[in-house]
């Protein structure tokens, strides 16, 4: 399901991203000043580590890649989740 939404992410817990199976255009952005890890997963189920890739500052983040671009080791990659150590904090999220 298409979503153009921002998103809470509660400190210290791995929040789902996407709302659906996404294999299209995904973009991104980190709406707070805070690290926070991005990793991708092939279903429902959380990360279970604190390994990704970073969205450092206010604004970072991508636009028009898709998920499995971004995270090529991850075989099969269709959900997209968040975790920021240190806060509570928001991004930004569109995808088809």
């Amino acid at each position: 399901m298409a979503q153009d939404t921002k998103k809470s992410v509660t400190l210290g817990t791995w929040t789902q991203l996407t709302n659906a199976d996404t294999a299209g255009d995904v973009s991104v952005a980190l709406l707070s000043d805070h690290m926070v890890w991005l990793q991708a997963t092939t279903n429902t189920t959380p990360p279970t580590t604190e390994d990704g890739l970073p969205l450092m500052r206010y604004g970072d983040g991508w636009s028009e890649a898709t998920i499995a671009e971004k995270f090529p080791g991850v075989s099969g990659a269709l959900r997209l989740w968040a975790f920021c150590p240190n806060a509570n904090v928001q991004l930004y999220i569109s995808h088809g």
